[in-house]
């Protein structure tokens, strides 16, 4: 219905895994915050991400 646009994921995922969707989505106008409200981020130990929030613009 597009009344609001969320993936929120909770598993385990590596960076590479979100890399070139976080891309995309943030070019389009979404965001993916990390659990603690900030851009998830790269570069981390063991390349793997949190639990993170993706919405549309």
């Amino acid at each position: 219905e597009g009344r609001f646009d969320a993936y929120p994921r909770t598993g385990p995922t590596s960076e590479w895994d979100t890399a070139a969707g976080q891309a995309v989505l943030e070019a389009a106008g979404g965001r993916v915050l990390a659990d603690d409200g900030q851009r998830l981020s790269y570069g981390k130990p063991r390349f793997l991400n949190g639990a993170f929030v993706a919405m549309g613009g």
